[in-house]
Parts: C-alpha cells; structure tokens; sequence
C-alpha cells in the first residue's frame, strides 16, 4: 500500500511541474469537484474542507508510518480482532458501592459489555447487555468503550480496562454509588479531540445541539488536526494547479507558526485546567471550529477552579501536561520557550531505549554540565552523581497516579528537583470541592464575554441551580444585550430548572429570536410555556420542531410527556416507539411506556417496560416500586419481592 502512495506522490509532484491544472479561483471548478472527480470524499457541513488521512500517506509516507505508532494515532477506533489487549470475562467487576457486577465478553470479533444488579439474596437481576462499537483511548494507560444508538448518540459505558496494572475497574466517573450508568452521552467537545473530523452536518457543533455522529467515523486522531484541512492542498498537489508556494499555504506548517499559535495547537486539547469544570467555548464558535494557525483564545475561554481539597500546585489529573509544565520554573525561567516541542515530536514515539538519552539531551538544551560532568546547581550546592545515560525525567519529571483517573500514573509535567517517594502507590479517588471558579485568562477576553462565560460554567456545574448566577446573567444580558444565543439559553434554562415561570416566559421571545432555527432553544421555550399552563401551545411548537428534527429524541420524550398529562396516551405511546426504535437505552420513555401500559389496563406490558427500565437505569425506584406491585398481583411473589428487598436502604 505505501508502494502505491509513493508512486501515485510521485505522480502528483510531475503533474504540479508539467501542468497549468484547473484553477480552483473558479466556483465552477472547484477543489472539492476535482477531487470528487478523483474518488476522494472531502467533508462539508460543519468541518469543510477535510480528507481521509489516508491520502496524506500518498505523499508523506514517512510521517504517516511513523506517526501510526503515536497514542494519538489510536485514540478513537473499532474493534478489531488485531486490537485485543484486554483479559475478558463474565465477572471482570464487582463494583461494590453499587452492588453491581460488570463483563465484558469477546464473541465473534465483537466485544459485548453485560451488567447486573445483585439482589440481596444473592441473585442477579437488572440484566443489560449491549455490543460495543467503538474504544477511546489508546491502551497505553486506560481504554473505554463506547456504544452508539440508532440515532447516532454515543454513551459511554461504566467498565473500562486498565492497561499498567492489566486489570478491570470503573472508569473515571463510576466509581461512587450515584453515577449515570449506561447513560453518560459523550460531548462534541470530546470527539473535537478525540478523533479526527468526521463529516459533521452545518450546524451541528453550535452549543446544545443534539449530541449525535455519523455511523461511518474516521478512526483516530490524524495529520489535518495538527495541519488543517487538507482539501485545497491535496487537490493542489494532485492535479497541478498554481504554483509551488500555492501548495505550501494551501495547509498549514505548525512548526513555521508564532509560540502562540503553534501551542494553540497542542493546548487546545492538552490544557485542561479542571476536570470539574468544562472550559467554555467561546461566544459564537462552534465545537469543532477551531483550526490549526488560530489563536486558541479567540476558541475556548479557559476555566480554572479553587479546590477545597487540594492547592493548585497538588492537583495532578491525566490531562494536566502543560498545565503542570506552566507551573514549572523550567518554564517560567525560560520566559515560555520551553515548550511541548522541547521534548516532543508529534510525528515519532521515542523508542524504550533511547528515552534516557532523548530526554537528557532535552534538559540539556537549556541546562550545562560541571567539569565532572554532571549538572551544574546553583550557588554551592553539588547534584547527586548521575551516570551520563541517566534518565533525569525518573527524578525531575516522575511518574505518579493522577487524581482523576487513579488506576493509571502518567509523566508529571511539573518539573520538580526531588521526586517524592510512592508516588505510584494506589490512592482513593477524592473529587474536587470546588469553592470558586474563574477564568485562567480574563485580560485575554473582553470584560463582559468573559463574565457571561464564567456564569454559564457555574450555571453548568450547578446544574442550573445557582440562582445568583442566575440573576447576574440575567442583569449582565439586560445591561448589554449580545446578538449571541448561548448566554440567553443558558438563562432560560436556569429559569426553568428553578420554577421561575413568569421570568421564563419574560425571556422565550427574545431568546428565541436569537436563534429561532436552534432545536434546543425551541424546546426549552416549548417547555416554559407547557409548565406555565399553556400545554397545548407548548405540544404543538415541539410538534413544529420534530417536523425539521426527527432524530432529536429528547424533545419527542417530552413530547410524548405532555401528551400523557394531556390524557393523549395512543399518541403519546406512537412517540416513545419512535424514541425507542432510534434509542433503545432511553430508560424515561421505557419507565413512561410502563405508565401507559397501567394505565390502558395491560398489567403484563407495563411489567416488561418497567424491567426493560431497570436494566437500563436500576437507580429508578420508582419504576422498581411500581413493577413489584403488579409482579405481586400478576402472582409472581418471589420476583415481587426481589424488587422490594432492592428498595430496602
């Protein structure tokens, strides 16, 4: 294959000196019809622009190679009978605060997740099974698996598979009594770096938009993240349009970018200040929009936190690599030229055996060896005697467990002169108590964004409850309106949650004619006017939206709710089935088809919606109270009863 990538390359640098090509200035010829033409697909809708990453290998063979070995080359993938690393097992996990029993199962090249509730008396029940079609993560340190439902939404299982100690645990997130289960839907804003750019439709990276994905994704992070869409390049490159320099600006030389701007690059996915708290995107941008050459600050507005458990300087999570590095005197003392290039070519995996000497001849770039040969200190003061192929990272730069992800130790980038001892040692898992939330930057944003910013990250972590950020927002938005959505979606929402009607009806038409083509906005406003009073208002705006929205099934969910309170059960039955058909682990629409099911007097199909409930969600105690009541009158008194010493503290 990397024969042919060279050959049609070769191909492609004779045609770049021989031909006149196609002039991509005209609309009618364009770069995406040549390559069309060519059999290349080239994304459009929200990510324009971008390749298979396959086809930089045409040219770049070398890099492509190379960089296949880097973690971030597997970040994101299928299963694959070549991937296996893991030990499976039908008991892999008892999760003890849950009571829960987790496996994993390979059959057939597929891996098969299972989880059941242990009932006290001993038996299993709440039986939930499903295929998992994707990984994240590498399997250097950790991997977690991913299942996607019909409608394209990923969720993220509970079990994930520590690759250092080769054993089974809960992945980060899981590991305490209360969690989201098989619920845990996963971000644009973590696929924005976890993987390449898949061919995302307009729109769909804006703040609250369905979280939903193609079937068909690319596999992994590739060359386009770091160097920008590479359409007009290739293009370029294949059929000899314009000249040489042509080429070279059609994509983007991060190493030929300002300090600034190439670590953008990196940091727009390695700085991660708090785990607690999601950094926010900036004012009008989407989730996938920023691309490499930007300044990250006009992207993403970093958020930090104050921890009631740990100082700053103590907090150490698996994302903290130049975030850790920033509080180095390497760093600081070196007025920001250290860098995540300084050690790190994006390109290579350093091999086991040459990391002492890559490594030391990091360190020594800045510092100088003494006439004996060993690192020169400060004032009187002599440095232990190294060997001179003494890895200085072992002392300065210490493996240890991260405090967010505690079955793992990554490389702490706090460059330090003492490594404390154990720091590899199990420690629990104590989550953040955050005391204060702030901007990392705020001279770098305007004053009032940054603000707005600020509230909606508090308003995010409080989950709308923090009535006081509440009315800030609402002051700042009336002191200064902003043609931006986000900020008053994020307002009407916090009214909603907090039974603020009357100021949520106040704000629906404004807030809608910020964004009147949002599906989200739509339904929150759909929502305050049905909780308001107006239900059939609210049923028929949901209606209107579901015509331009049909996948959206959260909105159809509420939907089919009012229609139950409306008395509508035959209708509201035909939304939830078409909840379930496109997501069938949406425990709400199972619980409420159970609820229909009593009520239209069909005790054993409210008996099967309500189980199908449980082995999805097991936390709904009301569903397990109401499904031992009618396994009590249907005569089934043992599984009754199973249900009912479930309810018992």
């Amino acid at each position: 294959m990397i024969k042919v990538f060279l050959l049609r390359g070769l191909i492609a640098l004779f045609l770049l000196s021989a031909l006149s090509g196609l002039s991509f200035a005209d609309p009618a010829l364009s770069y995406r019809t040549f390559l069309s033409d060519e059999g290349i697909a080239v994304t459009s809708g929200d990510v324009p622009g971008y390749v298979p990453d396959a086809i930089c290998a045409e040219c770049h063979a070398d890099k492509a190679e190379s960089f296949a070995e880097m973690g971030m080359a597997r970040s994101f993938y299928r299963p694959h009978p070549d991937k296996v690393i893991e030990n499976f097992s039908p008991d892999a996990f008892f999760h003890e605060a849950t009571n829960r029993l987790y496996g994993m199962a390979y059959r057939d090249g597929e891996y098969i997740f299972t989880r059941h509730s242990r009932a006290p008396d001993g038996s299993l029940i709440d039986g939930f099974s499903v295929k998992v079609d994707w990984i994240m993560g590498s399997g250097n340190h950790s991997r977690v698996y991913l299942y996607q439902t019909e409608d394209g939404a990923l969720f993220q299982l509970p079990l994930a598979w520590y690759s250092q100690e080769g054993k089974w645990a809960m992945a980060p997130g899981f590991e305490f009594d209360r969690h989201l289960g098989v619920a845990r839907d996963v971000p644009q804003r973590c696929m924005a770096c976890h993987n390449a750019f898949a061919d995302y439709p307009e729109g769909s990276g804006r703040a609250q938009m369905p979280r939903l994905y193609p079937k068909d994704m690319p596999e992994g992070i590739g060359c386009q993240r770091c160097h920008g869409p590479g359409g007009e390049h290739v293009a370029r490159a294949l059929s000899g349009e314009g000249e040489i320099d042509a080429l070279r600006a059609a994509i983007v030389h991060p190493g030929k970018l300002p300090r600034e701007r190439l670590y953008s690059i990196c940091y727009g996915c390695h700085m991660q200040p708090t785990v607690a708290v999601n950094s926010q995107v900036r004012l009008g941008r989407g989730h996938y929009s920023f691309r490499p050459g930007e300044d990250l600050r006009d992207f993403l507005a970093m958020i930090d936190i104050v921890d009631a458990t740990r100082a700053q300087d103590e907090r150490f999570d698996i994302n903290h690599h130049p975030y850790r590095m920033e509080q180095s005197a390497c760093f600081t003392q070196s007025q920001g030229q250290l860098g995540c290039l300084t050690c790190h070519d994006p390109h290579v995996k350093i091999k086991p055996e040459e990391r002492a000497a890559h490594y030391r001849q990091a360190c020594l770039s800045c510092h100088t060896l003494d006439p004996a040969g060993q690192p020169e200190m400060q004032g009187t003061a002599e440095h232990p005697q190294v060997a001179a192929q003494d890895d200085c990272t072992s002392c300065h730069m210490p493996e240890r467990r991260t405090q967010d992800v505690v079955d793992v130790w990554m490389t702490d980038h706090k460059i330090t002169r003492y490594a404390a001892p154990g720091l590899r040692d199990p420690i629990p898992k104590e989550p953040a108590v955050v005391q204060e939330i702030f901007m990392t930057e705020p001279g770098s944003l305007p004053e009032r964004e940054a603000l707005v910013l600020q509230l909606i990250a508090i308003l995010e972590y409080t989950a709308r409850q923090a009535g006081y950020a509440t009315d800030r927002l609402a002051q700042e938005l009336d002191a200064a309106p902003t043609a931006h959505f986000e900020p008053y979606l994020a307002l009407l929402q916090s009214y909603l949650k907090q039974q603020r009607l009357d100021e949520a009806l106040a704000l629906a038409p404004l807030a809608l004619a910020k964004a009147p083509d949002h599906p989200k906005m739509k339904e929150v406003v759909a929502l305050s006017y049905a909780l308001a009073g107006d239900t059939g208002f609210g049923i028929a705006m949901l209606r209107t939206v579901l015509d331009e929205y049909p996948e959206h099934v959260d909105l159809r969910y509420n939907l089919a709710r009012l229609l139950v309170e409306q008395g509508e059960l035959q209708t509201a039955r035909e939304q939830l089935e078409q909840v379930l058909a496109l997501r069938s682990t949406h425990a709400k629409a199972w619980r409420l088809m159970a609820m229909i099911a009593d009520k239209e007097g069909d005790p054993e199909r409210a008996i099967s919606a309500y189980l199908k409930a449980l082995s999805v969600d097991p936390d709904q105690s009301q569903s397990r109270g109401a499904v031992a009541e009618l396994l009590s009158s249907a005569g089934r008194p043992d599984e009754a009863e199973r249900h009912r010493m479930m309810l018992e503290p």
